[in-house]
């Protein structure tokens, strides 16, 4: 685990409990995945990229926290899952009005009952509440969702969305930025990570561009919707690697983030 190296990139007292069993299965499925990602000679690539993609987020939060000025005063965490942000990191107090995570209802209802019975329900340090919604619903919306909770849609929220949009399809990944769009008031800020179908892959399966997005979609689309000042990073990158990204290596665009924030009288644009 990351929290026991001695160079640890971030401490997650609550890792361990909830890896068990099913996280060395799941590690050893990304291992099997090695080539699929072009990283042939580094079976060990996705411990490093899951601490380097938390560290990087984490960094994102600590930064807006420490800015000094009225910045988000809440956060809305996409497709959240067993993240344990809200209860590991001081950072969070800087949201006054709380943390909002969202996913389906049944990652949510396994949530609440591992917090509860195996982490002994931690204390947050903010407001923490819960979201089932189903992004890929038709029928659903975040907004909707959203004004169900103490959400306030006049105030600029920072919005994570970690590990979900390449789970969403060629229509459902422009489904969610529209949707993240109807709820961001001028000064949101958005952590995006995506992944970017490269030239070999797109060569070997012409259909893996459809569910990735691109840097260049995700400029039209983000930058359509009134998002200002993107900000793309790749996993090997001088901001993404924190020195754990093998020297020579070319950067990975399969593994990506893109930062950025509202323009003013832009929110609700779809």
């Amino acid at each position: 685990l990351e929290s026991k190296r001695p160079d640890a990139l971030f401490n997650d007292p609550f890792a361990e409990a909830l890896a068990g069993s099913k996280g060395q299965t799941l590690s050893a499925n990304f291992e099997n995945m090695s080539k699929l990602f072009e990283f042939d000679d580094w079976v060990h690539f996705h411990k490093t990229w899951v601490a380097v993609r938390t560290r990087f987020i984490d960094d994102r939060i600590a930064e807006h926290a420490a800015g000094g000025g009225p910045g988000c005063p809440q956060l809305v965490n996409l497709g959240a899952g067993m993240d344990t942000r809200p209860y590991r990191l001081e950072s969070y107090s800087a949201f006054s009005n709380g943390a909002i995570d969202v996913d389906m209802a049944v990652v949510n209802e396994g949530r609440n009952k591992i917090f509860s019975s195996v982490l002994g329900g931690p204390t947050p340090h903010c407001p923490v509440e819960t979201v089932d919604l189903d992004v890929l619903d038709k029928d659903s919306s975040l907004k909707v969702a959203l004004g169900q909770t103490r959400f306030d849609a006049s105030a600029p929220t920072f919005f994570i969305c970690e590990g979900l949009i390449m789970y969403l399809g060629s229509v459902g990944k422009f489904k969610l930025l529209a949707d993240l769009t109807a709820v961001a008031a001028p000064g949101s800020i958005l952590v995006l990570q995506f992944m970017e179908a490269s030239e070999k892959a797109t060569a070997a399966n012409p259909g893996a561009s459809e569910d990735a997005l691109s840097v260049e979609e995700a400029t039209r689309e983000l930058t359509m919707h009134g998002w200002e000042d993107l900000k793309f990073s790749m996993f090997g990158d001088d901001s993404l690697s924190f020195g754990r990204y093998p020297q020579g290596r070319e950067p990975s665009c399969a593994f990506s983030f893109v930062v950025c924030q509202m323009g003013a009288g832009s929110a609700g644009t779809t």
